[in-house]
């Protein structure tokens, strides 16, 4: 890995003098600018100073033969502009913000006199961005921090930003119509989203930025750069907070419960306590320049940020288990006002006439577990059984971010985000125990993490350049507590097997969830480079971009699935029939046959799958591959 970085980075300083025009898809901006006189001319030769209001760090350039200066490259934030020239008053410029998004504009105009005196201006805001055609919207910090979201997680903000549609939820937004593909996320500077599901979940980050850690946001949906237009068409940038001059923190603990919320109408019905919800969200965030007593003064030169969060929300999900009844685990099918004891028939044909033992025990364990609990009748032969299923869930999000100024021309930045997720048992994916007490059961857990380095340097008073190397990776285990010995023990035995139920006028409810755990992670590595050229009233910007997704997926299959039914070739298929079962319908007379297979334990299918081994190279049954791309 090392020496093909070194190798990429090596082409990309090769090529950043080449002559296309490339925008960088980071974190940076720019300021650029006029200087005039009182009657309109281009005055070249002035001082132009841009200082970074927040950390006091100041760039100087002197502005060209057509009066125009630019700074590329800024960090994001709000700035100050300082013009001056012998013979004429200093023009001082307060609040020039500068997004990720938006370059910023000055127009500073000199009147004579003196260079102690000062002609102030109190906002350059222009009402028309005329710096770049990108059509984008952005927002900072402040107003972010201010929204009313539950979760704190700075991409359910993007939701609320123009063209960004939610029909079913935040996974499942689209901007502007766009296929979901399309849609490229970036912390600063490194995608983030989950490439292995990116054409059907485009608005899923691996890695969440939070409110507390994030500068800004900004959404670019028309004219990108180039840089960014081979990524998507839809660019969604977040910028992690820095440090400043001054220290400061804060901390924060949220609190949620269900004590004043009230039961869904349904789990009244269904006599159902209501689900319980608890949020416990706390956090703390710190930031200033880097001090070290008696060796270190970082005022102007070394900032830090930190910030970190931890969600621990333990919840109930409401389940609707469809099961059969006691009647009907005892042989008896009704359909309309008729009961036929299926034992009883089979007697009177010579066939199996007794219930198979694994079967009536798993049964039998069914009907103790739903004992006591939320039953309502769905038909003669069926009960829906509702109760609440305890769900963990934990979350935990540092963030740390490292800004550097080497020389007054080199700066260097270093961001670093790791995530942990833990939930069990994992009810998204439907792998918590299908009765209460029932031992199958699994959660899912992942590492999430990314980490940006850009450097910034200025090469000459017309030449500019910036590197980065940006990494992200999620590793996500699905299931790994599943185990053999779950479908082996006394309680739900399934004899080794998952054991799929069959259809009895309805889906039943399988003993156990899907025996499958699996990982998978799709990692990116990033570097790029960028070389910005000021010519006259003109700046040429060039580069090089290297971006590799690295894929892998590892699936297993636990134990194979028995199913059941009554082939057409066993001779008890000829006891349903319209005889038997006078007035019945042909869903009735399949939902009887179906019935009997489940009970006397008439197997039709055995499935399971064949897998490389990617040890051996050879197929091994029920076992574990593994791709990668």
């Amino acid at each position: 890995m090392t020496r093909r970085l070194l190798a990429v980075l090596a082409v990309l300083i090769l090529f950043s003098g080449a002559a296309t025009a490339y925008g960088q898809g980071g974190t940076t901006s720019t300021i650029s600018g006029v200087v005039t006189d009182a009657g309109g001319g281009v005055v070249p030769g002035a001082d132009v100073i841009v200082k970074h209001n927040a950390t006091g760090v100041s760039q100087e350039a002197i502005s060209r033969n057509d009066g125009s200066f630019s700074f590329p490259g800024l960090n994001v934030g709000t700035y100050t502009v300082t013009v001056s020239l012998q013979g004429f008053k200093t023009v001082v410029v307060y609040n020039v913000v500068v997004t990720s998004g938006s370059p910023a504009a000055v127009k500073a105009t000199l009147e004579l006199g003196g260079l102690t005196e000062q002609v102030t201006v109190t906002s350059s805001s222009e009402i028309v961005q005329t710096q770049s055609p990108t059509v984008s919207s952005t927002v900072n910090t402040t107003q972010i921090t201010k929204l009313p979201l539950t979760s704190r997680s700075a991409m359910d903000f993007v939701n609320f930003l123009p063209g960004v549609s939610t029909p079913a939820g935040n996974r499942d937004a689209t901007i502007n119509g766009l296929p979901r593909g399309m849609i490229n996320i970036t912390l600063d500077g490194v995608n983030i989203q989950d490439n292995t599901l990116r054409s059907t979940d485009g608005f899923f980050a691996i890695v969440s930025p939070r409110l507390d850690s994030v500068e800004e946001v900004t959404v670019t949906t028309a004219s990108q750069g180039a840089g960014d237009a081979g990524q998507g068409a839809v660019q969604v940038k977040f910028v992690t907070r820095s440090g400043t001059n001054l220290f400061a923190g804060s901390g924060y603990y949220y609190y949620r419960s269900d004590k004043l919320n009230a039961n869904t109408w349904f789990n009244n019905r269904n006599g159902v306590a209501k689900a319980k919800l608890k949020q416990n969200q706390i956090g703390v965030r710190a930031g200033g320049p880097v001090v070290i007593p008696k060796l270190f003064d970082g005022h102007s030169k070394a900032f830090f940020f930190f910030n970190y969060e931890e969600v621990h929300q333990p919840s109930d999900t409401t389940r609707n288990r469809t099961t059969l009844n006691g009647a009907a685990t005892s042989g008896n099918f009704s359909y309309g006002t008729s009961t036929i004891n299926l034992f009883e028939l089979a007697a009177r044909n010579g066939q199996l006439a007794t219930g198979d033992p694994t079967i009536t025990k798993l049964l039998g364990d069914i009907q103790s577990s739903v004992k006591g609990g939320s039953l309502s009748a769905i038909d003669p032969n069926l009960d829906r059984f509702t109760y609440n299923v305890p769900v963990e869930t934990m979350r935990r999000y540092p963030t740390f971010r490292l800004d550097y100024n080497l020389t007054n021309k080199h700066r260097a930045t270093f961001t670093y985000n790791y995530q942990k997720f833990t939930d069990f048992p994992d009810t998204l994916n439907n792998r918590d125990a299908s009765y209460p007490g029932f031992p199958v059961e699994a959660g899912q857990e992942s590492i999430r993490m990314s980490w940006s380095a850009p450097v910034r340097s200025v090469l000459s008073s017309n030449l500019i350049n910036e590197a980065r190397v940006g990494y992200s990776s999620a590793p996500v285990r699905f299931f790994d507590a599943l185990n053999v010995g779950m479908y082996t023990g006394s309680l739900a035995n399934q004899a080794g097997y998952a054991i799929v139920f069959p259809t009895v006028n309805s889906t039943l409810q399988n003993p156990s969830p899907t025996a499958n755990p699996s990982s998978r992670n799709a990692n990116s590595l990033v570097a790029e480079n960028t070389l910005t050229w000021l010519r006259g009233a003109h700046s040429i910007t060039a580069g090089a971009s290297f971006t590799q997704y690295d894929i892998w997926a590892k699936d297993s299959m636990l134990v194979p699935q028995l199913r059941f039914g009554v082939l057409t070739s066993d001779p008890a298929n000829a006891m349903f029939n319209a005889a038997n079962f006078p007035g019945a319908s042909a869903a009735n007379i399949t939902a009887a046959s179906n019935l009997y297979a489940l009970l006397t334990g008439r197997i039709n299918q055995i499935a399971g799958d064949a897998r490389i081994n990617e040890g051996t190279g050879e197929y091994e049954w029920v076992g574990t591959g593994k791709q990668t791309g």
